[in-house]
Order: structure tokens, then C-alpha cells, then sequence
């Protein structure tokens, strides 16, 4: 069974967490949250790999695997970031 990965990463005083699955059907997900709302999401087909006659788990562990680190690598080149914060104000006197 192929498992998945979960990282913290902080950039610019931000944490994002990653996360990154198989999914049923031959697909991979990865999930990007900050403060626990997703603000990202990445759904990659591999139904051409697990229908491969030479299909091992091992490919799939490394797509999964190199999912996750493009993703991780788009937040650190500021490609993928979190929104703004709304809702906010100020008291003035």
C-alpha cells in the first residue's frame, strides 16, 4: 500500500501544511491548508502507470513523492501563497 506524506513548511512568517495522498482510482492529491483552510489543491491521473504491465508500487511512491516536493518548491517560489487576510479593521481614535 502506497502512503502518503504530510509537511510543515514556514515561508514568509506563514506555516503551510502539505499534504499529499493516493487516491482511489489511480490518482494523487495534494492538499496545501493554512490555519487549517485549504488553498491549494493538485489532482494528478495515473491511471497510464497502475494500467502498465510493468507497474510497481515503488512508482508510485515516487510520483507521490515528487508531487509533494514541486508543490513544496512552488510555495518557496512564492507561486502558491496564502491569501490575504479579510475581515480585518482597525479602531482609530
Amino acid at each position: 500500500m502506497v502512503m502518503g506524506f504530510n509537511t510543515d513548511i514556514k515561508f514568509d512568517d506563514v506555516v503551510y501544511h502539505i499534504q499529499t495522498e493516493a487516491r482511489k482510482g489511480a490518482a494523487l492529491e495534494t492538499t496545501v491548508y493554512v490555519r487549517g483552510a485549504i488553498i491549494h489543491c493538485l489532482k494528478t491521473d495515473c491511471q497510464e502507470l497502475v494500467s502498465s504491465p510493468d507497474y510497481t508500487e515503488q512508482q508510485m511512491r515516487q510520483r507521490l513523492e515528487d508531487q509533494h516536493r514541486q508543490v513544496i518548491g512552488r510555495i518557496r517560489a512564492g507561486e502558491i501563497q496564502a491569501p490575504l487576510a479579510t475581515g480585518t479593521f482597525s479602531v482609530g481614535s
